[in-house]
């Protein structure tokens, strides 16, 4: 047998091989990569393109009160949205946008181009839509059983209170973003997470064969628990309308409520204010000037125009505005002063009406005439400029420039609002003599409304000054505590002990009608100062420098503060300019509303005796003897018209408040009494007692108001019913009384 010799393996067979070798190992490391390596990016690549999403917005976080009151929620809406990729012919896309475009007010064009796009799944046609229209959308898809029209839920931003608090709360744009105010300060806490729904597609985009859906739940926004009562947002913002109306303020008036040891707001407003639900609506005022412009509806000039007038709408006075504060920084001169052990309060002084300053020359005192001699409580209770500028002087540049930077006025407080406006203010190598002198009654340099509140409260919290905010404490949907925000005291900038020295004399200065007494509350104890600066950087209609603003700083109760506040009228046009006589006044309204809603009860002096006021009750159907026992408690005389023994009408009505001294009811024990009616008399300008006397001569019963005194310097600014109208006998005719007071005036030479 013939031996086989082996075949010889040729050099190509071994490349060959080794090809093959090389190309399996390529492939299984590429399979490595891709099923080991790289398993979770490809799955979702692939996922992606098997798959097609549905988004489901998340709810945004609600905003309440510290009540819990809700000043911003979500309405549900809904998103009508197209699949041109289900559309099956040119004639249903024109069916849908014809329909579509009628139910939903869009244009026909715009919604027919949408469904050319045919490899598209989900074209919106338009979101926010409510119930009504999104059920006639129902209806026109049932009825043509539609497969490329769908809505999906969704929610839109709604405030309840619409314009309660706008300027602080803000509002959010088209897509729920915040854009303003507390909305877009905390709108990373309030946007949530969205979720979607996610549906298995083949290649051609059309539903697989099998059931495949996957839910992801959307997660909503955090909700904001502010320090803000709204029923003292509510005080505040009634009188801001009223001291609006009666001031004709050209400038915006604004207020601000703080809690002054904890610089938790109470309540913050403008006027004129917003809709949040409709914040590019002008108000009256701004709609009337874009009208009256001459400029042509729609115009270039006429839409830029409108824009600004409604910037100017959105600005929240008390924090983006600046101003010369005036009077209402004295407090703070005092304090330096006594701080450093420069002056005691019966330190002597004398007014000439001005005072000569080195390097200048005179500045004058508002009270031209002079105030003679007087002590520096005096002359703080007073408002003399000159004391203050001899004060500062004692004190010196160097010192009173750390006061004024301890006090916070070269910084910004940090509240928790978004564009807060940083004072104007001479640096310290520019701070000489003549900057003292006026920076000592609040001349020259300018702060914000949140500044100047927050430096004077310092002195009802032993010296401390805090970091005003809004926000308490922000929660999940389940309630749990994701942030507290608790009080920041920065630092103490004056002792214990002069802060409530300070604080004495203003409220003695309220008291004794040595000051600010406009401010005054009957039954409580109340510190203010007022005050009334110039604008120098802005001139009149005639291109003069006679605008103002008029101020007050007002806390209670004086020995235990628990309220501070500021009013600001930037502008009056229609009635007295000074602070004392159109902003305090306003603060004593709210303060006098406020302090017995947080439980602060009166006590009344006897001088306040003769002015206290008390509601009547009602008599009607009580036996005449029982009636007139009850009236007689209130310290109030009776009067019985008519036979009978059962009261049947009275006069005043239940619920009616009046002045308990010379007060007098009526009882009708009658169905049909002779009622007489009297002409009511004309008050105003008049004093008190004058006042008085006209009334209960015409048989008619008083309320009064504001603050009434025996003083020869107060009288009547307001009386309702007008005088010359006819009301029936015993009739409550309320009387508001100011004390003509000034604080500042025209200052400089």
């Amino acid at each position: 047998m013939a031996k086989i010799k082996p075949r010889k393996i040729h050099w190509r067979e071994i490349a060959t091989a080794a090809v093959f070798v090389l190309v399996a190992a390529v492939a299984v490391c590429r399979l490595f990569y891709m099923q080991v390596v790289s398993y979770d990016k490809f799955k979702k690549d692939t996922a992606g393109s098997i798959s097609s999403e549905t988004g489901i917005k998340a709810s945004r976080g609600l905003i309440v009160d510290a009540n819990g009151v809700v000043l911003a929620d979500n309405r549900t809406v809904e998103r009508v949205f197209i699949s041109p990729a289900d559309m099956k012919s040119d004639a249903e896309r024109r069916l849908v946008s014809e329909n579509l475009s009628r139910i939903l007010d869009v244009d026909y064009d715009v919604i027919y181009e949408k469904t050319l796009k045919k490899n598209r799944k989900d074209e919106t046609v338009k979101k926010n839509v409510e119930k009504e229209e999104a059920d006639m959308v129902r209806a026109f898809v049932s009825k043509y059983n539609l497969s490329s029209v769908h809505l999906i839920t969704s929610t839109t931003r709604y405030y309840p209170y619409s314009n309660l608090l706008s300027h602080v709360l803000g509002f959010v744009g088209s897509d729920n973003q915040g854009l303003y105010g507390i909305e877009y300060q905390y709108n990373t806490y309030l946007t949530g997470v969205d979720g979607k729904i996610i549906t298995a597609k083949n290649g051609l985009g059309q539903d697989m064969p099998y059931d495949y859906q996957q839910y992801i739940e959307p997660q909503n926004g955090y909700k904001l628990v502010l320090t803000v009562d709204s029923n003292i947002q509510s005080m505040l913002e009634k009188y801001l309308e009223e001291c609006l109306e009666e001031s004709g303020a050209d400038n915006r008036v604004t207020g601000v409520i703080m809690d002054p040891k904890t610089g938790g707001i109470l309540a913050m407003a403008t006027k004129p204010d917003f809709d949040c639900n409709n914040p590019y609506v002008l108000d009256e005022k701004s709609q009337k000037a874009l009208e009256n412009s001459g400029y042509e509806q729609g115009s270039e000039e006429y839409m830029k125009y409108n824009t600004e007038l409604l910037m100017t709408m959105w600005k929240n006075k008390a924090i983006n505005d600046t101003y010369e504060p005036g009077s209402t920084f004295k407090p703070l001169t005092v304090a330096m002063a006594l701080e450093e052990t420069l002056v005691t309060h019966s330190t002597a002084f004398y007014c000439p009406g001005y005072h000569l300053v080195e390097g200048y020359g005179r500045v004058r005192c508002h009270k031209t005439e002079g105030h003679g001699a007087l002590t520096l409580d005096l002359g703080l209770q007073q408002s003399c400029n000159p004391v203050m500028m001899m004060t500062a002087e004692k004190i010196g540049t160097e010192t009173f420039y750390d006061y004024y930077t301890a006090f916070g006025y070269t910084g910004l407080t940090g509240i928790d609002l978004p564009g807060e406006a940083g004072g104007i203010f001479h640096t310290r190598h520019d701070f000489n003599k003549v900057e003292l002198s006026v920076y000592s009654f609040g001349q020259t340099f300018k702060t914000t409304a949140i500044q100047q509140l927050t430096a004077v409260s310092s002195l009802a919290n032993d010296g401390n000054l805090v970091t005003p905010h809004l926000v308490k404490r922000i929660e999940d949907d389940q309630g749990n505590v994701i942030a507290d925000f608790e009080t920041n005291i920065k630092r103490q900038v004056i002792s214990s002990k002069i802060a409530n020295e300070v604080m004495s004399v203003l409220e003695e200065g309220v008291a004794n009608k040595l000051g600010s007494s406009n401010a005054g509350v009957k039954g409580y104890k109340v510190a203010a100062k007022t005050g009334t600066s110039e604008k120098r950087d802005k001139k009149d209609k005639e291109g003069g420098y006679s605008l103002r603003v008029a101020s007050c700083i007002s806390i209670a109760p004086a020995d235990d503060a628990a309220v501070s506040m500021i009013v600001i009228v930037d502008e009056p046009t229609l009635s007295r300019e000074e602070g004392s006589m159109i902003a305090a006044p306003y603060n004593s309204k709210i303060m006098g509303e406020v302090l017995p809603y947080l439980g602060y009860l009166p006590s009344y002096s006897d001088d306040d005796e003769q002015y206290r006021s008390v509601t009547v009750d009602t008599y009607v159907g009580k036996d005449a003897e029982t009636a007139k026992s009850e009236v007689k408690k209130l310290g109030l005389s009776v009067e019985t018209i008519g036979e009978g023994t059962t009261v049947r009408g009275q006069m005043p009505a239940p619920g009616t408040s009046m002045t308990v001294r010379n007060g007098k009811i009526l009882l009708y024990m009658t169905n049909d009494p002779d009622v007489k009616y009297v002409t009511v008399p004309d008050l105003l300008g008049r004093g008190v007692q004058e006042c008085k006397e006209l009334l209960q001569a015409s048989g008619f019963n008083s309320a009064l108001t504001g603050t009434p005194s025996q003083s020869s310097q107060c009288y009547a600014v307001k009386q309702y019913p007008e005088a010359g109208t006819k009301a029936k006998e015993g009739t409550v005719i309320t009387v508001e009384f100011r004390i003509s007071e000034s604080d500042d005036g025209t200052l400089i030479d």
